[in-house]
């Protein structure tokens, strides 16, 4: 049923206008639902731009808990590195773990009265901003051990109850490539700008207090986290997705709806709902194995998780590697993370880009310019004290442009690519699953990451590094620049053997809609032309139509 209501344009609004006509308990309850438009409307700028402004926090959780989080754990909490990095990589585990279910649940919330009420993606974006609040508490000094680590939990699970829903927007409100590139291209380009400005908030407010006394901390993350909670809550106003009708779930609607149910019927609809959910929850590892066996789905996971997770062990590592490697102060790393802002108006440029040559070349040419960026990286540090001072400012402020532009393409195609990984499986399973991708990804996103984090403070630990001390050991200094570089570089290598066959672009996911769209519309996936059934069974990694 989603294959044709999503690969037929003109079938669709006719389902919807059938379902609405011969139901007219669904109108209102459609009224009801977070600001649905049509899917084949034109997206504007302020439609992405409302979009876009969620992932100020989406973004900028991640720089502010990247970049500062552990500093303050281990300055002021009586953290030490190992364990600070232990309680982010196990809350990362379990968050993970949780993760896997809410791609299911928002997948299927429209089976029940307060997702149809809702919406399914707006009502899981509806209950986040309350819950981002309680993040507060992490930047409070003196509060129990156990306290940080359940915040902490509550925190990162709360950014993947976000994440799903807010990930599958660009395929619920738009169906063009060129739209949905849009749509992830602002989003990208206003979550740059906000990460970018947190970190020249932090480097200035830690300059006006002092970075070793908590205040500046606490006055500029605790005014953040009440900005991340307003800016979820103006996405959740101003986006839209499928209605029910449209993601294939219009008969609960209509069974719902019928206005001449007994109440006995109702509960016994309900045990029904409650069983077959219980079903779908059976089968939920199921529903996620499957889609590991898109070929392209793999290359992207395979690429998403290197580079974020590089990006990461970079995060928590480089304001150390500036103090203690480089012998200059927090304010000054912070400083030097903010000129990530360069990268911010090349957005526009990386979405014409991924429409006009492609996301493969893209990839390739981040990963090879990334390379020169970390070598220079590391010239810089070891020509720290060898060359004249102000001299050398100049070499390290060039080179960290440098490598924050050459990586910025690669942080920027995983978003912009993911909105297209459904399109490919829908020629397979017949569905758009969406938020189904979504949770597995996000599910080993945090696995991955919580364990890389518990490596970095394992391996910072083992070489004797103690964030406590103004002076580090010549092995711990060594230890943390090669974790840091070396972590990257071998990540990048990897990606670059996988991009060689990354082929999901304009094109093909054009051939993967109208392959869609045909069989949809009638036609026997056997009588597909040779060339389709090539760029299909690349991108799937399946046979098609044998």
């Amino acid at each position: 049923m989603i294959r044709s209501q999503r690969g037929d344009n003109q079938t669709r609004p006719q389902q919807t206008q059938l379902g609405q006509n011969n139901d007219t308990h669904v109108k209102p309850r459609l009224r009801r639902h977070p600001h649905h438009h049509s899917r084949r409307d034109p997206i504007t700028l302020g439609n992405a731009i409302g979009y876009g402004i969620g992932d100020i926090y989406g973004g900028g959780q991640l720089t502010l808990i990247g970049t500062y989080l552990v500093l303050f754990w281990t300055r002021f909490c009586g953290m030490s590195i190992s364990v600070a990095q232990s309680v982010v990589g196990l809350s990362a585990i379990i968050s993970g773990v949780a993760a896997l279910s809410f791609g299911i649940l928002g997948d299927n919330l429209y089976r029940f009265p307060i997702g149809r009420r809702f919406g399914r993606r707006h009502l899981l974006l509806m209950v986040v901003p309350p819950l981002i609040l309680v993040g507060i508490l992490l930047w409070i000094p003196g509060l129990p051990f156990a306290v940080y680590f359940l915040v902490y939990i509550l925190w990162v699970t709360v950014a993947q109850l976000f994440a799903s829903a807010y990930n599958t927007l660009p395929g619920e409100m738009a169906l063009g490539f060129d739209d949905r590139t849009k749509l992830s291209t602002v989003r990208l380009l206003i979550s740059g700008a906000a990460g970018t400005l947190i970190l020249l908030i932090g480097g200035g407010t830690l300059s006006v207090f002092g970075e070793h006394r908590p205040l500046g901390y606490m006055i500029f993350t605790i005014a953040i986290t009440v900005c991340f909670a307003l800016a979820v809550f103006i996405c959740w106003k101003s986006t839209w997705e499928m209605s029910p009708e449209e993601a294939g779930f219009g008969q609960y609607a209509k069974i719902n709806g019928s206005a001449d149910r007994t109440n006995a019927d109702n509960h016994r609809s309900m045990r029904a709902e409650a069983k077959l959910w219980r079903h779908r929850l059976a089968v939920m590892f199921h529903e996620y194995a499957s889609t590991l066996r898109i070929a392209i789905f793999r290359r992207h996971l395979a690429l998403y998780l290197l580079m974020l997770t590089a990006g990461d062990v970079f995060s928590q590592t480089f304001v150390f590697f500036v103090i203690y490697d480089w012998n200059k102060t927090a304010a000054f790393a912070s400083l030097l993370l903010s000129c990530g802002i360069i990268t911010v108006p090349l957005n526009p440029l990386f979405g014409a880009a991924m429409i006009k040559i492609g996301p493969k070349r893209m990839y390739q040419g981040s990963f090879a310019a990334s390379i020169v960026g970390l070598l220079w990286l590391f010239a810089a540090w070891r020509l720290v004290g060898v060359m004249p001072e102000p001299w050398w400012t100049v070499f390290a402020v060039a080179g960290a442009l440098f490598f924050f532009i050459a990586k910025a393409p690669s942080g920027y195609l995983p978003w912009a690519v993911f909105p297209f990984i459904a399109d490919v499986d829908q020629v397979v399973s017949g569905k758009y699953r969406a938020s189904t991708f979504s949770g597995i990804q996000a599910g080993f996103r945090q696995l991955v990451s919580g364990f890389s984090a518990i490596a970095v403070g394992a391996v910072l630990g083992f070489v004797g590094f103690d964030s406590s001390r103004h002076a580090q050991t010549a092995l711990a200094c060594n230890g943390l620049g090669a974790l840091m570089i070396g972590w990257y570089a071998l990540s990048i290598v990897v990606c670059i053997i996988v991009a060689r066959r990354f082929n999901l672009d304009k094109h093909t996911d054009g051939i993967a809609l109208a392959e869609s769209a045909r069989v949809a519309s009638g036609g026997d996936p056997h009588d597909v032309d040779p060339s389709v059934r090539a760029t299909l069974e690349d991108l799937t990694g399946q046979p098609y139509g044998r």
